[in-house]
């Protein structure tokens, strides 16, 4: 502090004397030691801002400036350039500094004199100051422009000279999005599936701080977006290669339509039950691209009371990809597409996830199926013929009005002819009496007559 006032004494020295000389013009610069540099002939009209410098205020100069030569009218700085202004403003600098503070360049922000903004910014905080070194170009042409950015309130979200947090946030990344975002995880505690960003206040990992062209500032659309982060999850991979999509996945909502970016009571982030989402589009025909057509589910479901098991249990996925698949209609294991198909056991990944393959593959009933005649594996008797029938010759594979899902008709040639199956439960066995044979009646084996091995069995009824 001594060394300043001993500085700014010396300076002084150089400024005695205030009047021109009568030798000089109102216009010329004077020559010998003046008291002031601002009066109506000579920088009068610094003292015009708005928002003054103290020094200036008061007319100080030689606070800042020192004659270096009075006869050539020059001056210099009294503390180096880069010194200057933190000789009086002290900065108590954090780990992150402002490029222009670290080098001590603060007329890049700052008017030393004086100015018509606040702070004796040299320009407008809301209309460019930031934009002078950070082009708003790239976002503000964007279709969704971030509230602060659109006003020019960079202040809002980054601290001007240092801060603890990268890009001189004002708070850490949650903190500073919560701050006016708070509706958005309200009520997420009591969720028990959090999106892992939202719960590690990684908010910037989804969004754009600063603008968008997709809505809510996401960085991109999805799935691409989605991508970026559940690629490893081989979903990628399953979409662009597998011969069948969802359809859902091709909406401008994408991955949206079945999840939430946030959180969600249901398991993967679902908007709700499995079940009822897969319904709440399937609840009409629909038509796929190559003109497939889908039926309406809800209504196959209402209509026909005795329900697949995964439909009981209310989850399409058993046997449905909900993303994409190699097989067709989005199945989740090999299933033949042909109606009538010679047996092979590989053929039918898809059923043998859940029923066991003795049901088709052994010629006794006793202990796999409740569709025999006597020990007779009726199952084993269909599907092993010249004209092999997939299951859902008999079947149907969502529901059926008849017990054990047996299908009402059967399609039979190219001509739209359907047969019908004519089944009819009996209290021990069966009858049915299709087009393709004669009426035939089953009946399986008494009880008492059986030796049925416990551990194994498929334990529901498959006919």
């Amino acid at each position: 502090m001594r060394d300043r006032q001993i500085f700014l004494m010396v300076a002084m020295v150089c400024f005695t004397h205030c009047l021109p000389t009568a030798a000089q013009t109102p216009t010329s610069r004077p020559t010998t030691p003046v008291t002031t540099c601002v009066n109506s002939q000579c920088h009068a009209q610094v003292l015009s801002a708005k928002v003054l410098h103290g020094p200036m205020a008061q007319k100080k100069c030689d606070a800042c400036h020192v004659s270096t030569d009075a006869s050539a009218h020059l001056f210099g700085l009294t503390v180096p350039r880069n010194k200057l202004c933190t000789f009086c403003h002290v900065q108590s600098h954090r780990t992150v500094v402002h490029k222009p503070v670290a080098e001590g360049d603060c007329t890049g922000c700052h008017n030393p004199h004086g100015s018509n903004h606040r702070f004796m910014l040299v320009d407008d905080p809301a209309g460019g100051l930031c934009f002078r070194c950070h082009p708003a170009e790239e976002f503000k042409a964007k279709k969704h422009v971030h509230g602060p950015v659109a006003a020019g309130a960079c202040i809002v979200c980054h601290e001007a000279h240092s801060s603890w947090n990268p890009k001189l946030l004002a708070k850490s990344e949650r903190e500073l999005c919560l701050f006016c975002h708070d509706d958005v995880v309200a009520g997420l505690d009591a969720l028990r599936h959090v999106h892992p960003p939202v719960r590690e206040g990684r908010c910037v990992t989804c969004h754009d701080p600063h603008g968008s062209d997709h809505p809510s500032q996401l960085r991109g659309g999805a799935p691409g977006l989605c991508f970026s982060c559940h690629e490893h999850e081989g979903i990628k991979k399953l979409i662009e290669s597998g011969a069948d999509v969802h359809g859902a996945l091709n909406t401008e909502k994408s991955c949206t339509v079945c999840h939430v970016g946030h959180g969600s009571s249901m398991p993967k982030l679902l908007r709700g039950p499995p079940m009822d989402l897969c319904l709440s589009c399937h609840s009409e025909e629909l038509k796929t691209d190559d003109g497939r057509r889908i039926a309406n589910m809800a209504k196959l479901l209402k209509d026909n009371p005795n329900h697949h098991g995964p439909i009981r249990r209310a989850d399409c996925s058993d046997c449905h990809d909900p993303h994409a698949s190699s097989h067709p209609k989005l199945l989740a294991k090999a299933y033949p597409k042909l109606f009538y198909a010679p047996f092979d056991l590989k053929n039918y990944d898809l059923c043998f996830d859940c029923h066991v393959e003795e049901l088709v593959t052994v010629e006794s009933g006793i202990g796999v199926t409740g569709f025999s005649d006597g020990d007779r594996n009726l199952h084993f008797v269909h599907v092993n013929k010249k004209k092999g029938r997939t299951c859902r010759a008999c079947h149907e594979v969502h529901a059926s009005k008849r017990p054990f899902h047996i299908r009402d008709k059967v399609p039979f040639g190219s001509g739209g002819w359907e047969i019908e199956i004519n089944f009819t439960e009996l209290d021990n066995g069966g009858r049915c009496a299709p087009g393709c044979h004669d009426e035939q009646t089953y009946t399986r084996l008494p009880v008492a007559e059986k030796s049925v091995p416990k551990a194994g069995l498929h334990t529901e009824s498959d006919t």
